[in-house]
Parts: C-alpha cells; structure tokens; sequence
C-alpha cells in the first residue's frame, strides 16, 4: 500500500465586505421580496441573512449605548415663600365616593365619626 499524497482544496467560504453585507441585507428589507429570495440570489442560506442582521442590530446598539449622555442645563425659579406672620391652617381632606358623595373633614377629625359618615351614605 502506498501513500497517496494529501491534495488541499480552496474553501468554499466567501468573505463579504461590510457594505455588501448591508447592500444584501438593504435588499432583503424589501417589503416587495423574501430573505429567502434574496439568499437564493446571492447564494446564501437565509439564516446567514438573519445573523448579518443580528450582528447589524447590536453593532447599532452598542454605538448608540457607548455615545456619552448629553445634559441640558435646567434653571428653575426659587421656591415660593409663604406669607410670613400667617399660621398655617390645618389641613383638609376630601374623599369623594363613587356615587358622587363627597366628606370633608377637619384632618384632627375623630376617626369613627368619619367611618360612621362614610358607612351611612354608602347605605350599610
């Protein structure tokens, strides 16, 4: 038996520059045709379009993520001060029912008296 010498054959694999990835891919973004008509075209197998188009995808997110954050200067007026020498009143509140009754009350107002109010007009 003898040794037959070793014969190496080019690959078949094709290197595709940046911009024909993107003319492919821009031809494949046609409403009018199907990635798989492009892929047949060009021959190509439509899941390497899907991967060009990844890889496309996160290149876009990972330039728009690493630009630096812009600021916008914001100046706003002072805070409005409170009349001075008058004492605040006490607080009021308000709780409006769903059938369009309203209870205000004082906010120190006996607790009970309130939920008796309420119960009352709810009918209970």
């Amino acid at each position: 038996m003898t040794n037959s010498p070793h014969v190496v054959v080019a690959g078949t694999r094709r290197v595709w520059s940046p911009e024909q990835k993107r003319a492919i891919l821009a031809e494949a973004d046609d409403p009018a045709t199907t990635a798989s008509e492009v892929a047949r075209r060009h021959g190509l197998h439509s899941s390497l379009l899907f991967r060009w188009r990844r890889a496309l995808l996160a290149e876009r997110q990972a330039s728009t993520a690493a630009a630096p954050a812009t600021f916008i200067p914001l100046a706003l007026p002072p805070p409005a001060t409170a009349a001075a020498g008058v004492p605040a009143g006490p607080g009021l509140i308000e709780i409006e029912l769903a059938d369009g009754h309203r209870v205000r009350a004082a906010a120190g107002a006996d607790l009970t008296l309130l939920q008796g109010a309420i119960a009352a007009l709810l009918g209970r």
